[in-house]
């Protein structure tokens, strides 16, 4: 793979999870990559091998050539403006937005309530691990 080839994966990889706001953590803990090596790889210190960006696509659930584009496409999720919900429903007046931003709020509940149980499970298995 050509050095072109690797710098375009690089440099549209990093506006994909910029755009998208994603984690390097999250990518490096399920592409089973060291967090300090997807940090070189996206700062250009250090070169990316085809397993590597294989396993990072797959991550991002993209095909690998999606990050080989000369122009990437990112598509804009701006979900912050309740109006954005209140149009599907029609007209937007005050009881939709009202509307909206009670939806919004319940997913960030359930999102707060989902991490929790997570951390929760995750506790529970380290303490089985130690045979209590």
């Amino acid at each position: 793979m050509t050095d072109t080839m690797q710098n375009l994966f690089i440099q549209n990889l990093n506006k994909y999870i910029s755009h998208y706001g994603i984690k390097q953590a999250f990518i490096a803990k399920h592409a089973g990559l060291e967090k300090n090596k997807l940090s070189r790889i996206l700062n250009g210190a250090q070169s990316v091998t085809y397993e590597d960006m294989q396993a990072i696509s797959n991550v991002l659930d993209k095909d690998i050539s999606y990050f080989f584009q000369e122009k990437l496409e990112l598509a804009n999720l701006d979900y912050k403006d309740s109006t954005s919900i209140a149009f599907y429903m029609g007209a937007v007046d005050e009881s939709k937005e009202k509307l909206a931003n009670q939806v919004f709020d319940l997913l960030e509940y359930m999102d707060a309530i989902f991490a929790i149980c997570k951390k929760l499970q995750k506790d529970a298995l380290e303490v089985l691990d130690y045979g209590f």
